[in-house]
């Protein structure tokens, strides 16, 4: 079939269409492929005892991708990049993103990164990882200064991550939502980061215990979101993560702007447990399975 140029009054109608569908509510014209995947970290003492047997289980669940949260001096659970692909690619399984811990003591200013974290992109780039996710902020990193030189860091790493064919990215807990001068610190780092090189992954456990406004972070921010963490919040006092489906946090809702908010990537994670660690991350998959997105 050759291909056909379409004509204004063609390209007007299509225009039409797509404000149309937004202003009906309608964003699902616009949502990218859906990835499923598993934080680690949920399940760190099993992946400690038997690797393989783990993310085997792990992919008998349902899941296909998983995000680490092992990596230091160069390998991924004690594996080289090489050996851990293999391993992930042996099982059925992937790891698109990673959890990569960066500090202001990893920006030596001027455009230059430590020694450490070039080493850190280079080997998330050989192990196949399309997201770089530095999942915290060090106590000592926050402050008006650190902050602000922390994320001049982060629009470095995601240049140098870029030409790795990557993408750099931040996890946030609820003490982003605080003030730092007449902003909060989660302002200040969606605001000072280039949404060309640095992508946000929004803990929706932590958005909604720190200021309850997730949906209204999604509006504020379109296309910002690239990535997601999927988690509950029990109904107690305490407030702990609990499996998707069993708290308070109306995910239905919220999901409804993902399109809108850039993301493709809901990556489940838990802190808390009333059974297991493999039975919590097993039936929070078949709950958020059940859900629309």
């Amino acid at each position: 079939m050759q291909d056909r140029k379409i004509n204004r009054r063609e390209f007007s109608q299509l225009a039409l269409a797509g404000t149309g569908a937004l202003l009906a509510g309608n964003l699902d014209f616009l949502a990218p492929k859906r990835h499923i995947g598993l934080q680690l970290w949920s399940i760190r003492e099993d992946v400690q005892k038997n690797l393989i047997g783990t993310l085997s289980a792990v992919r008998k669940m349902g899941y296909r991708e998983v995000e680490g949260a092992g990596y230091g001096e160069g390998k991924f659970y004690g594996k080289t990049p090489a050996e851990f692909k293999k391993i992930l690619a042996d099982l059925g399984l992937s790891m698109p993103g990673g959890h990569n811990m960066m500090t202001s003591a990893d920006y030596l200013g001027n455009g230059k990164l430590s020694d450490n974290m070039k080493q850190t992109i280079d080997s998330c780039a050989e192990v196949g990882q399309k997201f770089v996710i530095c999942p915290y902020m060090i106590d000592t990193d926050r402050n008006e200064t650190k902050v602000k030189h922390l994320i001049e860091g982060f629009n470095v790493a995601g240049e140098a991550c870029k030409k790795a064919g990557m993408t750099y990215g931040y996890h946030n807990h609820d003490f982003e939502f605080v003030k730092i001068g007449n902003k909060t610190m989660y302002e200040h780092i969606v605001e000072g980061t280039d949404p060309k090189l640095v992508t946000m992954e929004l803990d929706m456990y932590w958005s909604e215990k720190g200021s309850g406004t997730t949906i209204e972070w999604l509006k504020k921010y379109p296309g910002r979101f690239q990535l997601v963490h999927v988690k509950d919040m029990a109904k107690t006092e305490k407030q702990e993560t609990v499996e998707v489906g069993d708290g308070s946090i109306n995910f239905q809702e919220i999901f409804k702007y993902a399109p809108l908010a850039g993301t493709s990537y809901f990556v489940v994670e838990l802190e808390h447990y009333k059974t297991t660690p493999m039975e919590g991350v097993a039936k929070a998959y078949k709950n958020l399975k059940k859900l629309k997105f």
